[in-house]
C-alpha cells in the first residue's frame, strides 16, 4: 500500500514506539474525481481515537494536492469506525462476506434460473445498467455518470469471455428478468484466499417480489461450494434500502465499511 503512487501519511509514537499511522493515495477518478484512497493497509492504531489525530496530521497535505473527497476502508466494527464518524466521515458502501453453500428452498412458481451465456445479453440489456441507474435516485444519489450503452455492453461482453467468470440468469414466466454474475478475487485484508466475488446481482423493478433474486442467489451460493469456493464476498451502497436489507438477510456478514467524507462544503 505505502509503495502505491502520491502515497502520503502521517504516523504517531509515544515513548518512543509507534502507536499508529494513516496513510492514503491522491488519485484520479472518472467517477470520483481527484480523491484520496485509504486502502484496508492504509491504517491501524493502538487506541481508536489516536487515528484522528494521525488523519488531521496527514489530511491537509491531501486537500492541498486538491483531493476533496477522502475516503477510507475501516472494519465494520463499532469502537474501530467511531473516530472516523466524528471526523466527519459517513458510510458510503458495506463489504460483507458468507460461507459458499446453502440448502435451497424449491424455485417459487413460474421462476427458472439457469447459467447464463454471452448469447443472453441480448434478452438481458434491460438488467446492464439498472443498478447504475437505480443508485442515481433516492435515497443513494450517487450522481455518477451512467456509461454508454457501448460501454457497458462492452465491458459484459469482456467479463462473460472470461471462463473463470459464471453468470446466472432468472427468468419469470418466460422472460428473462434478473441475473447475477461472479468471479474469483485475490485475497486481501477483506477476502481470504479461496474467495469468490458477487459482483453483480439485478432483478427487473416490475419482477421484485417473486422470489427471483432469492433464488438466483441461492444458485449461485451452490454453485460456489460446489466449485471450490469456501466463501462469498459482495458488497452494496448502504444507502440503497433493497441490498442493505436483501444481502443481510441472505446470510452475508459486514466486514469493511467504505466510509466517505466530502471537504469544504461549509
Amino acid at each position: 500500500m505505502w509503495a502505491a503512487e502520491a502515497t502520503s501519511g502521517a504516523v504517531g509514537a509515544a515513548d518512543g514506539e509507534i502507536v499508529g499511522y494513516v496513510a492514503g493515495s491522491v488519485v484520479e477518478s472518472r467517477f470520483w474525481g481527484r480523491h484520496v484512497w485509504i486502502a484496508h493497509g492504509g491504517h491501524a492504531a493502538r487506541e481508536p481515537e489516536v487515528v484522528r489525530d494521525l488523519y488531521a496530521a496527514a489530511a491537509g497535505r491531501w486537500v492541498e494536492e486538491g483531493a476533496r473527497l477522502h475516503l477510507a476502508l475501516v472494519p465494520a466494527v463499532p469502537e474501530l469506525v467511531d473516530p472516523w464518524l466524528r471526523l466527519g466521515f459517513g458510510h458510503m458502501q458495506a463489504h460483507a462476506i458468507r460461507e459458499s453453500g446453502t440448502e435451497a428452498a424449491p424455485a417459487p412458481a413460474g421462476v427458472v434460473v439457469r447459467r447464463g451465456t454471452p448469447a443472453d445479453l441480448a434478452a438481458a440489456r434491460p438488467l446492464l445498467p439498472l443498478i447504475w441507474e437505480h443508485q442515481h435516485g433516492s435515497p443513494t444519489f450517487t450522481g455518477m455518470e451512467i456509461p454508454s450503452e457501448d460501454e457497458y455492453v462492452a465491458d459484459w461482453e469482456e467479463t462473460l469471455a472470461d471462463p473463470a467468470s459464471r453468470y446466472f440468469v432468472g427468468e419469470l414466466d418466460g422472460r428473462l428478468a434478473g441475473h447475477l454474475l461472479l468471479y474469483p478475487e485475490e485475497p486481501s485484508l477483506a477476502t481470504p484466499p479461496g474467495s469468490v466475488y458477487l459482483a453483480v446481482a439485478a432483478t427487473l423493478p416490475d419482477a421484485r417480489g417473486r422470489g427471483l433474486g432469492r433464488a438466483l442467489t441461492e444458485r449461485a451460493l451452490s454453485w460456489a461450494q460446489e466449485a471450490g469456493y469456501p466463501t462469498v464476498h459482495t458488497d452494496w451502497r448502504v444507502p440503497n434500502l433493497e441490498s442493505s436489507r436483501f444481502w443481510p438477510a441472505r446470510g452475508f456478514r459486514e466486514t469493511f465499511f467504505r466510509l466517505a467524507r466530502q471537504v469544504e462544503i461549509g
